[in-house]
């Protein structure tokens, strides 16, 4: 019987107190979402701007023979497989200085998206300015991309060609070169 007395006691005191509570905590609201802006994670978005920085030393047919190019390029990304931009590649070849200004469209050989290195192709055609070179330049590559989706380093073999005008018994200039790279 005294168990019963303690439980039912037990109970009765449960009862206000219970009901104390939920009037208590009737009327509570929840934080907010704060007023900033979204989180977005650029490198993992298949589309959307893109930039690269490279280098290019290369051996040329004519004019010297070693030359070596600076190439800024930015553009748009239209997925992995697809990319079209424009760039400069301020560059000496020999002891000329030329700038090449160019369109850029590149893209990925195979999917990036489960692996660490891919090939790649690049083609740059524009027009180049400068002491001697000038004229229309051409420079397409095949290389190796090695690293995330959207920051990856490249290295290619590249072929550049100019017609030039202005060099005499060869308008043609050709250039074999190794393009090494950051795009971002």
């Amino acid at each position: 019987m005294k168990r019963l007395i303690l439980v039912f006691s037990l109970a009765l005191m449960l009862i206000p107190a219970s009901l104390m509570g939920q009037a208590k905590h009737k009327d509570y609201t929840l934080p907010e979402e704060p007023n900033r802006a979204k989180y977005i994670d650029f490198p993992s978005l298949d589309k959307g701007l893109w930039f690269a920085v490279q280098a290019t030393p290369a051996f040329f047919s004519t004019g010297g023979g070693f030359g070596i190019h600076g190439e800024l390029i930015a553009g748009y990304r239209f997925g992995e497989f697809i990319k079209v931009g424009a760039g400069i590649a301020p560059g000496i070849i020999g002891s000329s200085f030329n700038m090449p200004i160019f369109l850029d469209a590149r893209g990925n050989i195979i999917s990036q998206e489960s692996r660490m290195a891919v090939p790649y192709w690049n083609v740059d055609i524009g027009y180049s300015v400068g002491q001697v070179y000038k004229g229309f330049y051409a420079s397409p590559t095949v290389g190796i991309r090695i690293g995330m989706p959207r920051n990856n380093f490249l290295a290619g073999l590249t072929y550049m060609m100019q017609i030039v005008p202005a060099i005499p018994n060869s308008t043609v200039v050709h250039g074999i070169g190794l393009k090494l790279g950051f795009e971002f």
